[in-house]
């Protein structure tokens, strides 16, 4: 926003993280982020209070976590929170146009009556001026500076229409691409603007991320029945995805999903489902599925070394995905745990997320050198697809590793010949 030429304020309750980005220090890792915070620096401020913020913007993102509760519905005390505050900072602002909340945060279909309602309930009995509307993110680690200023998209849910001329207004640089383009300067094409009723804009973020996760456990299911029937799943996606019916993207088999949208976003919309009396079997097998990959890694290692007790096995990645630092629900931990409660000696390196992996799991040995962690292991399993493991010295790997020196590849990252060549035995998903 403020690269497109808008004054930015963050406000965060955490004092210690405002003061860390007051010093230019991000909580996250996603690449670019730190330079492009710097160049926006003079348009951008921080501060932990809501209030005075409040009666100066014309847009409030409300941008907090919906952490997944035990049923699987989305946890909206944060969002709760904030929604009281701006109500009880609105009252007595005297304002030239209406306040614009925005749903930002995944929530579930009906929050934005419910954001509604408890601003008012902040307000009282005072009368107050805004409108909610809902905006739901689209954006995927690794890749959000691109995801942002050329979106797929932009859906806008709204009862008003000032809110949404006011929230055209606000992304009219990058609907129609009119802002500084050194971020990438190939031509693009105005981003479609999707407005909507707010039930459906929150659908539509849900849905999205169901389908993208049912597709992944498709191909998951498929490169399954490739092994026991000696089909190669590459050469099978290959063929599928260039039907334009079903498109190439998220057709990679391996070891499933993860991270912080998919299994919150699946795991809310059965919940919701299921309050309506309604049994969601298709999201419940893209869930089974999923589960049953990480599960399947154990049972490869557990065929190949028979037992696991004893055995040091190197997990190459971390984090759910690569370009980031994000362990929410990575495959990697899930895997880890498995394997150190049946006896194993696990070792773990990623380029960015191995301090966090420490925190989260701390009987995990992390080494911040791939070839340290493959030093004495019996295997090796590709849990991220870090563009460095392609380039892996397979033959100083093998002279690191101990006998039977196996690498399961959850990612299907590396040529299996490659592998073989260089002295290991390599087991893919779905690879015949």
């Amino acid at each position: 926003m403020a690269h497109t030429g808008h004054r930015v304020t963050l406000v965060d309750i955490n004092e210690a993280r405002v003061a860390g980005l007051e010093r230019g220090e991000l909580p996250i890792y996603e690449p670019g982020l730190e330079v492009l915070m710097a160049k926006g620096a003079d348009r951008i401020s921080f501060t932990t209070e809501l209030a005075p913020m409040v009666r100066e913007v014309d847009v409030l993102f409300v941008a907090v976590d919906t952490p997944q509760g035990e049923d699987g519905s989305a946890n909206l005390s944060s969002v709760a929170a904030v929604a009281m505050g701006v109500g009880r900072a609105l009252v007595g602002t005297c304002r030239e146009r209406p306040l614009v909340v925005v749903n930002k945060s995944t929530v579930p279909v009906g929050s934005s009556d419910y954001v509604s309602m408890l601003i008012q309930e902040g307000a009282g009995e005072a009368e107050v001026d805004y409108r909610v509307v809902s905006n739901p993110e689209f954006l995927r680690e690794g890749s959000a500076i691109y995801d942002s200023f050329f979106p797929e998209r932009i859906v806008l849910g709204a009862d008003q229409r000032d809110a949404l001329d006011t929230m055209r207004a606000l992304y009219e640089p990058i609907i129609e691409q009119a802002f500084p383009t050194e971020l990438d300067p190939r031509p693009k094409s105005a981003v479609p603007f999707v407005t909507t009723d707010l039930a459906s804009a929150e659908m539509i973020k849900y849905a999205a991320n169901a389908f993208l996760a049912t597709k992944i456990s498709f191909i998951n299911e498929i490169a399954t029945i490739c092994e026991l029937v000696g089909a190669d799943v590459s050469s099978v996606a290959y063929g599928m995805g260039l039907d334009e019916r079903i498109g190439s993207r998220f057709l990679s088999a391996g070891i499933g999903w993860g991270g912080s949208c998919f299994p919150k976003d699946v795991a809310a919309l059965r919940a919701l489902a299921r309050e309506y009396d309604h049994e969601p079997l298709l999201l419940d097998a893209t869930v089974a599925v999923n589960e049953r990959q990480r599960k399947r890694v154990v049972a490869k290692l557990q065929r190949e070394l028979h037992t696991l007790k004893g055995k040091r096995v190197a997990l190459l990645g971390l984090a759910f995905k690569p370009n980031t630092d994000d362990l929410r629900e990575a495959p990697s931990m899930e895997i880890a745990r498995c394997l150190d409660s049946r006896g194993a000696r696990v070792v773990g390196y990623d380029p960015v997320a191995g301090k966090a992996a420490m925190k989260q799991f701390p009987s995990l040995k992390v080494t911040f050198d791939p070839y340290e962690a493959l030093e004495g292991a019996h295997a090796a399993v590709v849990t991220t697809e870090w563009e460095e493991f392609r380039e892996l010295d397979l033959d100083r790997a093998t002279s690191l590793m101990k006998e039977p020196s196996l690498l399961v590849d959850g990612r299907n990252l590396l040529d299996p010949s490659d592998v073989r060549d260089a002295g290991l035995s390599y087991r893919g998903f779905g690879r015949g």
